[in-house]
């Protein structure tokens, strides 16, 4: 914001958007609020970027609490601020700053103390609702007051705090990184790095791998600490710990002894520093048991513990003992100067406007946390017969073997390769089985073996694969990897034989190793692309297969040098998809061969320019095409499967330097007929297969195509449907009504 503007709204109310609670558990509303100027020794900020803390969802659930509603929440934040109020010289109007959930007033005896940071004014409060100077809120809503939460409120755009709860902070730091430094990576930094203080070269054992417990091991790897053991009972948290330092990981449920006795047998008598981030009182016991018997230390974040204790040591922190005002700048300048990462803390990021997306995935991790190792039961769609209405059932889906991950989809889309195996003509009919293989969706948790990916990442799964082993996964001209290509017969896991699928004992078929019409879904690691996080999984999620199929004929294969004239038989969704790929190329001319004359308009919005129906000529459309164009096409691609199509794609081409390149694929008798003149006059024919991409290296690149605004894949998506009407996407497929249904599990 800039200064004049800001200045224009001193003494003054401002209205802006605000997440408000109305009540318990149920979706924030976005508002209008009226934001009150800041009185004696307040300070009102413009908030840029905030976080969600699992402190936010807590009191949002109101579970064992005082509820107070409405409520703003939030408390991880970074901003501007916009104004102060009468008495406050140490912030200005444009300052970079970090709202605090606690306060330092520097008056009171714990502020002048170099040993507590537990201000007596400005010590947390999750009770109060309200100001400190005048007990008033300083958000309404048409006069109706809405409650602060720990004094920050940062779910809105403007916000006001009293000034000791503001820290300060270096106007080079971006605000969309360091603002997760105001509350949980502080408290397990400092937990670590000023209480606990382990020695370069020192054991320490974390228990608990969520956010701070993670901040904890952060701290222990700046520290130096050679040895850093994760406990945790969700094993798959290890893999992502690895990035903070923690070098071995211990589930407590792996054993059959107290974690502390093994803790203290993997370290010749116990660990020199632990640190408890759980707040679990057996966990608190454990990291204190666990610790060295001769001149050694515990943080516990809060318990109550009875031991002789010997020469050990039972400490307690709060934030980290760090001072808000004080200390919270040196942090930030830990992260100027690349001494701490806090990217890795992050991993999503979303608009003001889909705030509760953010809850759904602190809650969904939750979720997960509690399901690894354990069969899950859920909703999917399950083809009792060929032909026939899908049937929503309750599923058992069995947890990830070696090399599997597990998923939880949350969008799916429909293929005509799912009509085609589910109609079972000329097929080997395979039945009950679970279809759909273009998806988006989250890990759930990996299975033995797995080191590229990890509970909570973004992925599409693939139906096909790339083991990155065999031959054609090394080579740069293939894709066609021997493990995992395409095998639409198998209905079971490659590793053991067996389906993951089971509805009271009976076991249910998968479909393309993929199997996505299911709420879960276990899939081979290789089939599974890791995308970014940021991409919008009700979007992205059809590039698992049409889109990359059609779009990597064009680009990866046919190549269409700018300027260029290019002819696409088929103008399905993969067709169209060739026809974005050649736009985006830059061909000056795209011609669109199809039979049905109502697609043509469609086919406008992704760059075809003329369009051709064979059936409004009475020479072949090859000839029609080379009469257009003096000689015929640069390139063309053919999307039909139709050997009809195939041939005249290859004879339309201008001899010297014409590509054709076959997508479709064609019935098993078709027999592909052409001079070979037209082979001797240099045309060249390609096949191709998923538009040459290898799932796993390049699909990401699409995303990123997407991400970055070269590719628009809204405007295949034509239909929307929750996943209880799944069969209504069957219904617009089998009508040919649009391109793409998006259907979605959550409903």
């Amino acid at each position: 914001m800039s200064e004049s503007k800001m200045s224009s709204t001193v003494g003054q109310a401002i209205h802006c958007r605000a997440a408000v609670a109305w009540e318990a558990g149920k979706p924030l509303v976005i508002e209008r609020v009226e934001v009150a100027p800041p009185q004696a020794m307040e300070v009102r900020l413009k908030i840029l970027y905030t976080s969600l803390c699992h402190t936010d969802v807590y009191f949002w659930e109101a579970k064992g609490q005082n509820p107070l509603f409405p409520r703003i929440y939030g408390h991880e934040a970074g901003g501007i601020v916009e104004s102060v109020g009468e008495g406050v010289t140490d912030l200005k109007p444009g300052d970079h700053v970090l709202p605090i959930f606690t306060g330092e007033c520097k008056e009171c005896a714990h502020c002048k103390s170099e040993e507590s940071n537990m201000c007596d004014l400005l010590r947390i409060n999750t009770d109060r609702g309200v100001m400190l100077s005048d007990g008033k809120s300083r958000f309404s809503i048409r006069g109706q007051p809405i409650y602060h939460f720990l004094g920050t409120s940062t779910f809105s755009e403007y916000t006001v705090v009293h000034v000791g709860c503001v820290a300060k902070i270096n106007p080079l730091a971006p605000l969309d990184k360091v603002c997760v430094i105001s509350c949980g990576i502080s408290t397990g930094l400092g937990a670590m790095v000023n209480v606990a203080k382990p020695p370069k070269g020192s054991t320490v054992a974390v228990f608990g791998l969520g956010a701070v417990g993670l901040a904890a091991a952060e701290g222990a790897r700046i520290a130096g600490a050679s040895r850093i053991i994760g406990v945790d009972l969700n094993p798959n948290k290890f893999q992502g710990a690895k990035k903070f330092g923690v070098t071995e990981f211990v589930n407590p449920k792996d054993h059959n002894k107290p974690v502390q006795e093994v803790i203290v047998e993997m370290t010749n008598g116990g660990v020199d520093r632990s640190v408890e981030c759980t707040g679990n009182v057996n966990a608190v016991i454990s990291a204190f048991e666990c610790v060295h018997d001769v001149c050694t230390f515990l943080l516990a974040m809060q318990a109550i513990c009875e031991r002789e204790t010997y020469r050990l040591s039972l400490k307690g922190t709060f934030f980290g003992n760090y001072k808000p005002r004080s200390d919270i700048p040196s942090v930030v300048e830990k992260y100027i100067n690349k001494e701490l990462e806090v990217e890795k803390f992050i991993t999503h990021q979303v608009p003001f406007s889909e705030i509760n997306k953010a809850f759904d995935y602190m809650l969904e991790e939750n979720k997960m946390s509690g399901t690894a190792g354990q069969v899950i039961h859920c909703r999917a769609a399950v083809a009792w017969e060929a032909g026939k209405p899908l049937v929503i059932e309750q599923v058992e889906v069995a947890p990830p073997q070696a090399m599997e991950v597990r998923l939880k989809i949350l969008y799916t889309s429909l293929c005509h390769t799912d009509v085609y195996f589910w109609e079972a003509k000329g097929q080997n009919p395979l039945f009950p089985r679970i279809y759909g293989h273009e998806a988006g969706g989250i890990v759930e948790s990996v299975g033995e073996g797995v080191t590229d990916l990890e509970p909570g990442d973004h992925v599409l799964p693939i139906f096909t694969g790339e083991c990155k082993e065999c031959a054609h996964c090394k080579s740069e001209e293939s894709n066609m990897c021997d493990l995992l290509r395409i095998n639409t017969d198998r209905g079971v896991m490659l590793s053991d034989g067996k389906s993951r699928f089971s509805i009271k004992g009976q076991p249910i078929y998968h479909f393309l190793g993929t199997s996505t019409f299911s709420e879960y879904t276990v899939v081979h690691v290789g089939c599974v692309a890791k995308i970014n996080p940021l991409a919008p999984l009700d979007k992205v999620c059809v590039i698992s297969c049409g889109i990359s199929t059609g779009l990597g004929a064009m680009v990866n294969v046919a190549k269409p040098p700018k300027g260029s004239t290019v002819a696409v038989f088929g103008l399905g969704a993969v067709g169209l998809s060739a026809a974005e790929g050649a736009r985006i190329a830059g061909a000056s001319r795209i011609i669109g061969v199809d039979l049905n004359p109502n697609r043509f308009q469609e086919a406008k919005k992704f760059g075809v320019t003329e369009f051709v129906n064979p059936k409004d000529h009475n020479k072949p459309v090859q000839e029609v095409i080379a009469e257009m164009t003096n000689g015929g096409v640069d390139r063309s691609v053919e999307c039909t499967g139709n050997v009809d199509a195939m041939i005249s794609a290859f004879e339309c081409v201008h001899d010297g330097w014409g590509v054709a390149v076959l997508v479709g694929v064609p019935h098993k008798d078709a027999v592909f007929k052409t001079h070979p003149i037209n082979l001797l006059n240099e045309r060249t024919l390609k096949g191709t297969f998923f538009g040459n991409y290898k799932p796993r290296s390049d699909i990401p690149s699409v995303v990123e195509k997407y991400m970055n605004k070269e590719l628009e894949v809204e405007k295949f998506i034509t239909h929307q449907v929750p996943f209880s009407e799944i069969n209504k996407a069957f219904d617009y497929m089998l009508k040919g009504e649009g391109l793409r249904c998006i259907i979605r599990m959550e409903e």
